[in-house]
């Protein structure tokens, strides 16, 4: 963890597990997604860290789950007596997860990731998840890094955190936070004082808040902040190389599709479909107009050429191999990986 916060000024290039070790990078492509199967294949597999997606329930319970709603992942259609979601479509059984108690969100079980069947993996509760690091069931130990998208989210990850953790969780777990809803540290550390902040900063954030002085604040307080700079001497590209000069270890997130038809992700929501031209973003300032044309994140290549130090992925093992190729992984693992089994 000191390293992926960019404590210890490692240079080997970090990477964070994203979802966990789960579907066709695994190996086993009936892993699903922010499971307690895939928090535990990560850390059998040495993981960097393993970030995982929180969101509340409508009893501000915090959970596993990379969308908003249900019905993409999960067997709700059974609990609600209705029709299968389905994504393409937009039609089914698709409620958002804060329109539901823990109590019947805890009783779902995940989808293989082709939601061809059921598996027996259940939607996690981010206490489960840390009470199953300090019980050792992981085995390994791999860091935990919750990307959380709501204030509440974050008040109630850090509660639970300071009940297990022991006054130990800023070594051990650490938030994304986009910087729209924590444009400074001090915002931050309102909220969470035991877990690490870890900055994101994104494209179209610049018509919302001042990004350069966002930057700025918050390189005074961290040495790590994720960047998404999505082509080369593009928009952000003044804060990336600003960050890099002053030592910090700067982020991006490798943007893999992960939805159904070629080149295509799912939406927020689950359903489908956007293309990652679908999202460039226009930034209108004094004087002029400023456009991303590209987005080159996907590419690893691109990637260390711009000296990114943090790669969040849904492919760790290809990253890791390419990294250890390039000679950026010299004091960390160079390559995985066991083939994960099913869980008891």
């Amino acid at each position: 963890m000191r390293t992926i916060l960019g404590n210890d000024r490692d240079p080997d290039t970090m990477v964070l597990a994203h979802r966990g070790w789960w579907g066709r990078f695994a190996r086993t492509a009936d892993l699903p997604e922010n499971s307690h199967w895939a928090i535990d294949a990560a850390s059998v597999n040495c993981a960097d860290g393993i970030e995982l997606d929180v969101k509340m329930t409508r009893n501000g319970e915090p959970v596993l789950m990379h969308d908003f709603n249900l019905g993409r992942t999960t067997n709700i259609w059974q609990v609600a007596r209705g029709d299968k979601y389905d994504p393409i479509r937009n039609v089914g059984q698709n409620p958002a997860v804060s329109s539901l108690d823990s109590s019947v969100i805890g009783q779902l079980f995940l989808l293989t990731p082709d939601r061809s069947r059921l598996t027996r993996e259940r939607v996690p509760r981010v206490d489960d998840v840390l009470r199953k690091w300090v019980e050792g069931i992981a085995g390994t130990y791999a860091p935990l890094v919750f990307d959380i998208k709501t204030t509440d989210a974050v008040r109630a990850v850090d509660a639970h955190v300071h009940q297990r953790m022991a006054g130990y969780g800023k070594t051990i777990v650490a938030a994304k936070v986009n910087a729209t809803l924590y444009p400074t540290p001090g915002a931050f550390f309102r909220d969470s004082s035991n877990m690490s902040p870890i900055p994101v900063f994104t494209t179209n954030m610049l018509g919302v808040t001042n990004v350069a002085e966002s930057v700025l604040g918050w390189s005074m307080q961290v040495n790590t902040l994720e960047i998404n700079m999505k082509q080369p001497r593009g928009l952000l590209s003044p804060e990336v190389a600003n960050s890099l000069a002053s030592g910090d270890r700067v982020g991006v997130f490798q943007a893999i599709p992960d939805g159904p038809r070629l080149g295509e992700f799912y939406k927020n929501t689950g359903a489908c479909c956007y293309k990652l031209s679908d999202l460039y973003y226009t930034y209108r300032f004094p004087g002029g107009t400023s456009r991303d044309t590209a987005d080159l994140r996907g590419d690893l290549n691109y990637i260390t050429q711009q000296r990114f130090g943090l790669i969040t992925t849904d492919d760790p093992d290809t990253a890791v191999r390419f990294l250890d190729r390039k000679g950026l992984r010299q004091r960390h693992p160079k390559g995985y990986f066991i083939t994960p089994t099913t869980p008891r």
